[in-house]
């Protein structure tokens, strides 16, 4: 697989990783269960964000927000109209859900995979 040129990136003036995101647009070839199961039910161009992570050290300083954001910018230079990824319900992760619908996501749907989490699909405007 090459390495998508929404994939980003956050390191700190010491040099270290604060954070990162892994991010794919609809028409790229990616496996991933989630990936797939709003490739089948959205029929306007996306991006699906896979992973964002921030470093322990860096929660609160505003790095997820940015990452998103600067996807968003880069959604809408390919076109796309929305972001898409999903949280944990089971098992729950209700700092991500909360932290999700607060920067704009809404629940879209839910599915239970096949790894035996429930997880939310979300979805906002690019």
């Amino acid at each position: 697989m090459d390495i998508s040129a929404l994939h980003l990136a956050v390191v700190r003036p010491d040099g270290a990783m604060a954070g990162y995101a892994l991010a794919f647009s609809k028409d790229q070839s990616y496996d991933g269960e989630e990936f797939l199961a709003f490739q089948a039910s959205v029929a306007d161009p996306f991006v699906y964000v896979d992973q964002i992570v921030i470093d322990e050290r860096s929660r609160g300083t505003g790095i997820g927000r940015a990452l998103y954001e600067a996807l968003a910018l880069r959604a809408r230079r390919l076109g796309a109209s929305a972001l898409c990824c999903e949280v944990n319900l089971e098992p729950p992760n209700p700092r991500s859900l909360s932290f999700h619908l607060r920067i704009g996501f809404n629940v879209a749907g839910e599915i239970s995979t096949t790894d035996g989490r429930t997880v939310a699909l979300l979805r906002r405007e690019a």
